[in-house]
Parts: C-alpha cells; structure tokens; sequence
C-alpha cells in the first residue's frame, strides 16, 4: 500500500537522525556515571575515570597511569566498564528471576 511506503519514508528519517543519537548520548552518559562511580569503588581507588575538563582534549590512549600512581581509564572505557555493569545486573536479575521457581 502507498501510504505504508510513505510512512515508512517519513519516519526511518527521524528514527535514525534523530531518536538513535538521542539513544547513543543517554547509554553514552549513563555508562560514564555508573563507570565513574563503580570502578573506583571496586578498585579500591586503584583506578579512576577520567574527568571531563573545559578546555582541555580528551585521553588519546585508553588508560594512562598518573604521577599518583592511580590508573586512569579514558571516558570511553569508563562508560563500557558502566555499560557492562549494567548488562551483569540484567543478567543476574534475569538468573535469579527464573531460577526462583514457587516454592
């Protein structure tokens, strides 16, 4: 049908312009919270990500050890270290959720 098509070409565009990078920044900046707060907690302060600062570039490397002797984990590996926490909570939820049968 021609009003399926027409449809169809209306939204793919706002759908893939619009609603998709909306998506990519809200996963982007969750991943970052839960990677700045998690890892140093379950490094015991041993490792950190980075912080965003005005005016100055972003880590060109992943990880980088400071004059601390702290490990910095650049923003992107801090947001997939709170992506994949994420995605271990989901998992074990699910396990407990289906393993848990009536008693």
């Amino acid at each position: 049908m021609p009003i399926e098509g027409l449809a169809e070409a209306l939204i793919r565009p706002v759908i893939e312009l619009v609603l998709q990078p909306v998506a990519e920044a809200v996963l982007h900046l969750a991943g970052y919270v839960t990677g700045f707060i998690v890892v140093p907690i379950a490094t015991l302060g041993l490792v950190v990500v980075e912080q965003p600062e005005e005016g100055v570039d972003a880590m060109t490397s992943r990880w980088l050890r400071a004059p601390s002797g702290r490990i910095v984990l650049s923003m992107d590996w801090g947001s997939v270290v709170g992506f994949l926490t994420w995605l271990l909570i989901g998992v074990v939820a699910l396990l407990i959720y289906f393993t848990s049968g009536p008693s």
